[in-house]
C-alpha cells in the first residue's frame, strides 16, 4: 500500500499519536533549552536547574504512558505499532539521559567542563532536530525534509563521538584521578544523549524506506 493510500484512511482518532508525539518533542527541545543555559550560566550551589531537569523528565514520562495506552486503544495507527513504541522508548531516552547528565553533575560536584556546555549545545540541535522531523511526518508529504533533519541529527551524533574522544584525552592529561572519574562519566552520560538522538532517526528513516 503506497503512503497516499495508507493515509486515506488516517482517522481522527489516528491522528492522537502525531498530537502526543508533538508534545514529546516541544517537551525535549524546552528541556534541552534550559540544560543548555544552565550550564552556561552553571552554579553548583544552585540546583533549581536539576529540579527543572526533574520536572521535564517527569513530564515526558507522563506523555509516553499516553502514547501507550492509546496503542493500546486504537486499531489505526499511522504506521506499525512496534515503530511508535520504537519511537516513544527512543524520545523517553533521550529525556531520561539529559536529567542524569544534570543529576551527575550534581551529585559528583563535578567541575564546570567547557566540553559539558559543548555537548548541551548539541543535544539542543538534535532535539530541534527531532521536532523538525516529527513536524513534517505528518500525512509524509515532507519527506525530503524529515531525511534532511535525520541527516543532521546523525552528524551531529559523530560530531559528538569526536568530542568524547578529544574531551577524554584532554581529561587525562590533569593526572587527577578522582576528577577524571567525575567527568569522565559526566561526559559518558552526556555522549549518549546523542546516541539517543541517533537512534530515534534511524528509527524515523526505517519507517520511511518502510513506507515509500
Amino acid at each position: 500500500m503506497g503512503i497516499g493510500n495508507i493515509f486515506q484512511v488516517f482517522q481522527p482518532k489516528d491522528k492522537i499519536f502525531f498530537v502526543l508525539f508533538e508534545k514529546v518533542t516541544e517537551n525535549l527541545v524546552a528541556m534541552s533549552n534550559d540544560f543548555n543555559q544552565g550550564l552556561q550560566d552553571f552554579d553548583l550551589n544552585d540546583d533549581s536547574m536539576l529540579k527543572k531537569m526533574s520536572d521535564y523528565e517527569h513530564k515526558n514520562d507522563e506523555i509516553t504512558h499516553e502514547i501507550f495506552v492509546e496503542l493500546g486503544k486504537n486499531f489505526i495507527t499511522p504506521f506499525d505499532r512496534e515503530d511508535i513504541h520504537e519511537l516513544a522508548s527512543g524520545l523517553d531516552d533521550i529525556a531520561d539521559y539529559i536529567y542524569s547528565s544534570a543529576k551527575y553533575i550534581y551529585l559528583y560536584k563535578s567541575p564546570q567542563q567547557k566540553a559539558y556546555t559543548e555537548f548541551s549545545l548539541l543535544i539542543q540541535k538534535a532535539c530541534v532536530e527531532i521536532q523538525h522531523a516529527f513536524q513534517n511526518m505528518k500525512g509524509f508529504k515532507n519527506m525530503k525534509q524529515v531525511k534532511e533533519a535525520c541527516i543532521k541529527i546523525n552528524s551531529i551524533e559523530n560530531i559528538a563521538d569526536d568530542l568524547l574522544s578529544n574531551s577524554m584525552a584532554e581529561l587525562f592529561e590533569t593526572h587527577d584521578a578522582i576528577n577524571i572519574i567525575k567527568v569522565s562519566s559526566v561526559l559518558n552520560y552526556l555522549e549518549i544523549v546523542t546516541d539517543k538522538a541517533e537512534d530515534v532517526a534511524n528509527a524515523i528513516e526505517n519507517i520511511l524506506i518502510k513506507y515509500a
